[in-house]
Parts: C-alpha cells; structure tokens; sequence
C-alpha cells in the first residue's frame, strides 16, 4: 500500500512539477511585457480582464473602433486582454521595421489555433520549415504561369455571368458573396490545384464553399474569444467545439481526397496541364525541388491554399460588387474603360492576359477598395527578442504585435480625406513618394502573402466580364457608401449580413450611349 501511494504521489509530482514550471515562467514573462510597455497609450485595462471591453467592440465595429483608437492613442497602441499583451503598430516606419526585422517574423502563438484545420502551412509555420515551403512553392506562382491561368478566370467568370442572368431578368436583390464563393473555389481548384474532375456539379463545388465559409467562421469566431484559447477548456467547456472539430474533419477530408487523386493520376503516368510552368499542386508532386515534402506538409499546403485562396477572394469579390453599388460613377468609369477596351458593343470576347495590362483604372479601383477593406484584417507577430521601433517604443521579447491596414490606410499623412473612396489615389503621381509601407493590404516584407498577384488578377478578369455584361445596384435599404457598410472579422474582412445588390443588365455599353 504504501509503495503504490509512493507511485502516485511520484506520479503526481512529475505531472504537476513541469507545469508549475511552465506556469512561473509564463507569469514572469507577461509580468516583464507588462511592465516594459506600461507606458505605451491604450485602453484603459482593468483587472484580470484588461482592456476586453473594447476588444469585444472591434468586433461589433471593427472600423469605428480602429478609428477611435488611432483619434485617443495614435498609431501605436497597447492592448491587454487577460494574460496577452498586444502592442497595435500602424505608423508605416514601425510597420517596416516589424515586416522585415528577423526577430519579428514569427507569428504569434494564438496561430497555434489553426493547426487543427490547416496543418503547418506558411500560414502558420515559422523559421527554416516556411522559408523552404515558399521556395519550394514560389516557381509555381511566377508571372508565366499566372498568365496561363487567365483563361479559367475567364471561364468560371463566365460561368457567373450564366448563372446571374435569372436575378438579372427578376431584377430581385442576391447576395454575392456565396456565388463569388463558387468562383474562386472553382477557380483553385482547376488552378493552383489543377483538377476539375468531369461530372462534378455546382451544387458540388457550392458544398465546399459551404465548409471553408464554417470554418472560418468558427476559426475567427474562437480565436476572438480569449477565453478559449486553452484547447483543454474548449474542448471541455465550449458548446461550439463538436462544430469546430467537425469542420476540421471536412476539411482534412476534402483535401486528402484531392490529393489521392492526383497522387494516383502521377503514379499513372498522367501528364500535367500543357503550361509554361506547373502550378502548384504539379510543381509539388513532380519536381526535384519539392521532393523533400512529405505527404503530409503537402496535404497541410493545399489546406492553406483552398482555405486562404478561396476565403480572401470570395470576401473582397463581394466587396467590390457592394462598391460599385454605392458608387455608380466610379462603375461607370470601369465599363468606360472595358468598352475602350474591348469595344462598346463586344461583350463576348473572353478576357486575355494581355487585356489585364491595360485595365489601370478598374486596377486602381480595386486597390482602393483594400484600402477599405485590406483582405486580412490583423496580422500577429511574436518578438524573438527585444526590438526598438521607430517611434521609439520598445517591444519585448515574448510580446505580440499586431500590424492593423485598416488603421494604416486610414492615416490622413498618407492618404488624405482617408475616409474618400478615390481610386485616383493610386495614379502614380499620387503613389510616388508615398511610404513604401503606408499601403499593406497583403502585408509586407519577407512574409507578404505568396497569391497576391493571383488575387489581383483573379479579380480583375471577373471584373471585367461581369461589367461587361451587368451593373451592380443598390438593393432596397443597402448602404450608400463604405462608411455604412459593417463588416465581420473573420480571417478575412467580410460584409455583415452578405454583400446584397441587384443586377442589372446593361441596356447600352457606356460608349454607345
């Protein structure tokens, strides 16, 4: 008897003794960051919850709080929200030197949250491990081979077109944002993952966009919680986590089905698309570069990409429409330009790489609607050691930081009258001498996002064979600019209650009129 209470009381103590450890030194840690960044302006913060209050209020007006923020404390703000400590950088010299110091190119721990849905991706890997993903990984997105992949953007486009003409001809208001869904969804997955498998239907396609709007949903929906960041209370306790688990499974299944499929298509001897470069999923499976990828870091990477590629398009796609529906004369200007381009009455002819060069002022559109509405939200990093910004506030080693481009791109410096939609800020008299890092809506640095120049011209090609052919209205009681659009934080920024507009048919091309 007495040895067996020995054994337990050995066994309690090996359990307990590494975990106060590990307690001490977190409590050490968060008492120096607490300490080194007392000084910095912020939120009042109260006990034990600290400044939750206004956390809880970027969530409900992630705009007007931002803009409250900067107007109290200016541009770099200190946040704590229970044990965290979060130092918000926005002045475009601090935003530099956090996207290109090597002690702040890690992201922060609470990234930890994603690794059930998407594995170690570049989203969420570090060190080493993401500098040999991205340059495995880069060649399949060069400008060859993003060139091959105008054709489907235009197809799936196209087939938007189709299948809006119903709402056209009903004249009844729809929400974009799941058909803009389907397209990109449709559009990685005959792109970046190269397969389109014969027979599968819309509804199909539409199920998985189902799964990637739930799980980010239920990933930012967690992940602005605090109080579930231990995985051990939200599992126990969180009435949401049987959902959070099960979007996880879809997910997993979804891509090692895909996956399989090609896998089984290369041990068949099945040649890739005829391109200048293999896309991604190819390049990966094929080439001596990414052969040191283990199956599981490719099923992690193609995780990473149908849930980023497809989330992030899908939410700005329907930004746009809502746009162009608040701000008729700007649309007009885009289809002025198409018809420059394409000619006034040639609404038929499908979109080429090259047509993409000359559409600058529906570019300049878009651009200024990431301004609005930068496609990711917030970026976290976590200091490896202390660093000393411009501005003269020091982050401390173990200290969140988070970039913000919605508050960047709302600094009157650099963007005068911020709260003007004005594409013409973007002409390149506007743009020179502009801090390099005032405007950040892909990030920036060594970490920027690796599908920028795909998303741009993904969205330009929609753009113009959707405008080409409709306009976009202001559905009954919509908002009639941005500064009356709330938005959802979710991974990405995205329209609370969906992007609702009417269609309309073009009745005479702009230069025909």
């Amino acid at each position: 008897m007495a040895v067996a209470l020995f054994v337990l009381l050995g066994v309690l103590l090996a359990l307990l003794v590494p975990n106060a450890v590990r307690v001490f030194h977190h409590i050490c840690q968060v008492a120096h960051i607490m300490r080194v960044t007392k000084d910095i302006p912020g939120p009042k913060c109260w006990p034990v919850i600290g400044c939750l209050t206004d956390f809880l209020a970027a969530i409900r007006d992630m705009h007007g709080t931002i803009n409250d923020i900067v107007r109290n404390y200016g541009t770099t703000v200190r946040m704590q929200v229970l044990d965290r400590v979060v130092v918000m950088v926005m002045d475009p010299d601090d935003v530099q030197v956090v996207c290109t110091h090597p002690a702040l190119a890690n992201k922060a721990s609470h990234y930890d949250q994603l690794y059930l849905h998407l594995g170690m991706g570049l989203i969420t890997m570090n060190g080493p491990a993401y500098k040999r993903h991205r340059k495995a990984i880069s060649p399949s997105l060069h400008l060859d081979i993003l060139q091959d992949f105008v054709p489907t953007f235009a197809k799936n486009a196209e087939a938007l077109v189709e299948r809006l003409q119903q709402h056209a001809d009903r004249g009844t208001a729809l929400d974009m944002s799941p058909e803009f869904g389907m397209l990109a969804n449709m559009t990685i997955m005959e792109t970046v993952l190269s397969m389109r498998r014969d027979g599968a239907s819309d509804k199909e396609y539409a199920s998985m966009v189902d799964v990637l709007s739930e799980t980010s949903e239920i990933i930012m929906w967690r992940a602005m919680r605090p109080w579930w960041g231990s995985d051990a209370l939200f599992r126990w306790l969180s009435s949401r986590y049987e959902t959070y688990k099960q979007t996880a499974a879809c997910m997993n299944a979804m891509v090692t089905d895909i996956l399989r499929f090609k896998q089984d298509e290369v041990a068949r001897g099945v040649p890739p698309p005829p391109r200048r470069r293999m896309a991604f999923l190819d390049h990966v499976l094929r080439s001596a570069e990414s052969a040191n990828m283990s199956t599981e870091e490719m099923r992690d990477e193609l995780k990473t990409f149908l849930f980023a590629g497809s989330t992030t398009s899908m939410d700005f796609l329907a930004m746009v429409a809502l746009m162009f529906s608040m701000y008729p004369d700007v649309q007009s200007k885009v289809q002025q330009e198409l018809d420059d381009i394409f000619g006034p009455l040639d609404t038929q002819r499908t979109v080429t790489a090259e047509d993409l060069g000359h559409m600058q002022y529906t570019e300049r559109v878009l651009r200024e609607t990431m301004r609005y509405a930068p496609p990711v939200p917030m970026v976290f990093r976590e200091a490896t050691e202390d660093v000393k910004l411009p501005t003269g506030v020091t982050i401390p080693r173990g200290c969140m930081v988070a970039l913000v481009p919605a508050g960047t791109h709302r600094l009157e410096k650099h963007f005068p009258d911020p709260q003007r939609f004005d594409p013409d800020r973007f002409l390149p008299e506007n743009t020179r001498g502009r801090h390099p890092f005032a405007y950040i809506p892909f990030s920036a640095g060594t970490r920027n996002c690796i599908g920028q120049r795909y998303a741009l011209m993904m969205a330009k090609t929609a753009v113009a064979t959707l405008l080409r052919r409709y306009s976009f209205a202001r559905a009954p009681g919509g908002p009639k600019g941005f500064h009356e659009v709330n938005v959802d934080m979710g991974i990405t920024i995205a329209v609370r209650g969906g992007a609702v507009v009417r269609v309309q048919r073009r009745t005479a091309p702009a230069a025909a009129k």
